[in-house]
């Protein structure tokens, strides 16, 4: 039974065998097995079929969701009662045009496991259309006579023109269903796989199999006198992987390469790529900072570099520095693209230390023509590390920092490699609006910014999608305004001390002061209901992100109960409450924070990209590096006066998409209230403070004079027009 099996939590085809290590020995003693996968192919049907060789054995029964594309007008009618054999019609002619051109062995051999299936009446199909796209959920459930579970979810690297059965890339995370403490990562894939069956999933209708697909099926089964044999399927696999394998390797040996496709769309430089990269030898000698807008192709223009660099130096050794795991985990994806397998740095020394010192052994000894290695910043730190690249010799040495802003302080003076010939540093806000030390620092390494290219200009030339800008005013309350004011009028007194201090920076006194401050206006207590206003008759949209405070706020969303106004609530972290508030209006959300694992954020991250949950409430973590370019709308619930971080998060959500023609951006601003005794001025301060995200936000939106109609009495009462 399942619990006997040894079950790893993570499968990776490019390290495990998974058809002989999970699917076989899993199969085998299943009584029920449901699955879901992407778009309807030869290629995702065989993926499906996977060990129901071994399935077949038992007596269990199988229940399969397929995706298919579909208009908008083909599910209204659905929903209404019409049409719905002619689009089921019109599916079955589609599906066996596709199966006819499909003759690969494996395949053939699996069809036949789902055919004998379907001729014993053990296998039910049903269609998944959703009007925008294609339903991409990819979960598996496989139940054992005693009733115990294990849930599996992931990826495959699925092509909607693919006709062969293999997948070159597969990647699941297992989760036994015995363990409670998993439930929250397994929970949410059986609910959604139970909605989708009973045609309960919002924006998607289901149908049963198409009569033309179950008789093709029917057909197959009738000229079968017995199951196909899984000694047989695991014969067929195990020759297309070692054929897969060889064919890797011989890739491999070509080198860095640049890839006809990317995702499935054609790849080609674009202009201001190629611009980067000519500026970056012309201006920088080859040393520089590449100043591009959040999406703008950062990556890829520095990946395309070391693929041209690559041919002309023999023994270029490439070595990225990555501030997070997911950002490093992301150039590692890219670089498998261009035919890089990069090292990778991090997690546990274990993993990396002995085969890097090899590798930086093959460079110096000329055994190698090129090397990449990524890093995160922490390991980068570590004497190992140091050790290591200080070896590279420095003609051969390309370094790059991906969010290079990082770099600029003190701590890392003494670990960015002063040997690296070459170096690139990427970042689309480069600069810090306060530190000209960090700015000069960070300058002394990189070189000066050799590239600009502005979200105006990516905007302009359709690299990244237009927006809507939405400001919304909150008014502190009377208790929040007074504190407010009181810390204002101590951060000018102890500013005033602070004075002539040395270094130029701000005391530690008066460093907490600001935060404390800031916390005020980030935790505002009226953004709850502005959130809720701004929410009003909107359905859940799915790929929505949340940008919460850190701070705490005292909030009673129950209506209902008569509360004695005068006494404190028991303030709760405003994460928390948001959270409670989208819950209670029927969102699907995940918290998004440091106080999830690595894991988890990677389990939540994936739930969020294929839909099984509308939105991300976030605090920092969503500000750099995480890639969903699906992602078309934000709430901006808190905000600090440092432009990188509200840059950073208009960023997320401008990347283009298919379908996505439009993004949106909600953002709270605010304000003191009319009563507040404001004898200092710290209510125009605020507001000055405001309006620079404001004016960077409402100057390139679609309706950029929204935003002074929404502010105009605050803008006239402060005599601030000219600032947007």
């Amino acid at each position: 039974m399942l619990r006997r099996l040894q079950l790893k939590g993570v499968y990776k085809s490019d390290q495990d065998n998974i058809l002989r290590d999970f699917y076989f020995p899993a199969l085998s003693v299943a009584a029920r097995y449901d699955r879901a996968v992407g778009f309807f192919s030869a290629s995702t049907l065989s993926h499906a079929a996977q060990a129901l060789s071994v399935f077949i054995q038992g007596g269990g029964k199988i229940r399969l969701i397929v995706g298919a594309f579909s208009e908008q007008s083909d599910i209204e009618a659905i929903k209404e009662g019409l049409r719905q054999k002619e689009v089921s019609d019109q599916l079955g002619t589609q599906f066996l045009a596709q199966l006819d051109e499909a003759d690969d062995e494996l395949f053939q051999q699996r069809f036949k496991a789902l055919a004998w299936l379907v001729g014993q009446g053990r296998l039910e199909v049903r269609v998944a259309l959703r009007a925008k796209g294609m339903y991409h959920d990819k979960v598996g459930i496989i139940t054992d006579a005693d009733g115990d579970a294990v849930v599996f979810a992931g990826s495959a690297n699925e092509s909607a023109s693919a006709l062969l059965p293999t997948m070159n890339y597969e990647s699941i995370d297992v989760f036994p269903a015995w363990r409670e403490e998993l439930a929250e990562y397994y929970e949410p894939h059986r609910a959604s796989f139970e909605r989708l069956w009973s045609n309960k999933s919002r924006g998607t209708v289901v149908l049963d199999m198409p009569t033309a697909l179950r008789d093709r099926l029917l057909e197959v089964a009738g000229g079968m006198d017995y199951p196909p044999e899984p000694e047989r399927e695991a014969e067929i696999a195990g020759r297309i992987r070692e054929a897969e394998e060889e064919a890797d390797a011989a890739t491999r040996r070509r080198g860095p390469q640049v890839p006809d496709t990317i995702n499935g769309f054609p790849f080609e430089i674009r202009d201001h790529q190629r611009e980067a990269l000519t500026a970056w030898q012309a201006k920088g000698d080859f040393q520089g900072i590449f100043d591009l807008a959040t999406g703008a192709g950062k990556t890829i223009t520095a990946v395309y570099a070391m693929v041209q660099m690559s041919g002309a130096i023999k023994g270029l050794t490439v070595v990225i520095a990555a501030p997070y795991q997911s950002l490093a985990d992301q150039w590692c994806e890219i670089l498998e693209a261009f035919n890089i397998r990069a090292l990778q740095c991090y997690v546990s020394k274990a993993n990396w230390y002995d085969a890097l010192q090899r590798k930086i052994l093959d460079v110096q000894t000329g055994a190698t023509p090129f090397e990449a290695i990524v890093v995160v910043n922490r390991t980068l730190k570590t004497p190992e590390f140091q050790d290591a690249i200080a070896r590279i010799p420095s003609a051969q040495f390309l370094w790059i920092g991906d969010e290079c802003h990082h770099h600029g302080s003190e701590s890392f003076a003494s670990a960015l490699p002063q040997n690296a010939r070459y170096r690139i540093g990427l970042s689309a806000t480069p600069e810090h609006y306060l530190d000209e030390e960090r700015n000069a620092q960070l300058k002394a390494y990189y070189g000066e910014i050799v590239f600009s290219y502005t979200l105006k200009q990516a905007i302009q030339d359709k690299v990244l999608t237009p927006y809507n800008y939405h400001p919304r005013l909150v008014e502190l309350t009377l208790p929040e305004a007074e504190e407010f004011i009181a810390l204002s009028d101590e951060i000018a007194r102890q500013f005033a001390r602070d004075q002539g201090q040395a270094g130029g920076k701000p005391s530690i006194g008066l460093t907490a002061l600001l935060m404390k401050r800031s916390r005020i206006v980030g935790s505002a207590v009226n953004k709850l209901p502005a959130l809720e206003d701004a929410l009003a008759g909107r359905r859940p949209q799915n790929h929505t992100l949340f940008y919460c405070g850190d701070g705490r706020m005292s909030y009673d969303d129950d209506e209902d109960d008569d509360v004695d106004e005068t006494k404190d609530a028991l303030p709760s972290r405003q994460i928390e409450v948001v959270s409670r508030l989208l819950d209670s209006l029927g969102w699907r959300v995940s918290r998004f924070t440091a106080r999830e694992g690595r894991r988890e954020r990677e389990n939540i991250l994936q739930a969020f990209k294929v839909g099984l949950i509308d939105g991300l409430v976030a605090i920092k973590c969503l500000d750099e590096g995480i890639d969903v370019p699906a992602c078309s709308t934000a709430y901006i619930l808190a905000s600090s006066r440092d432009p990188r971080q509200f840059i950073q998060r208009r960023g997320r959500i401008l990347r283009r998409s298919p379908g996505k023609n439009i993004a949106t951006i909600y953002d709270f601003i605010v304000v003191l209230p009319e009563a507040a005794d404001d004898s200092s001025g710290a209510a125009r301060k605020l507001i000055t403070s405001e309006l620079r995200r404001v004016a960077e936000f409402s100057n390139l939106a679609e309706n950029r004079f929204e935003a002074y109609e929404v502010l105009r009495s605050v803008l006239v009462n402060y005599d601030l027009e000219h600032l947007i």
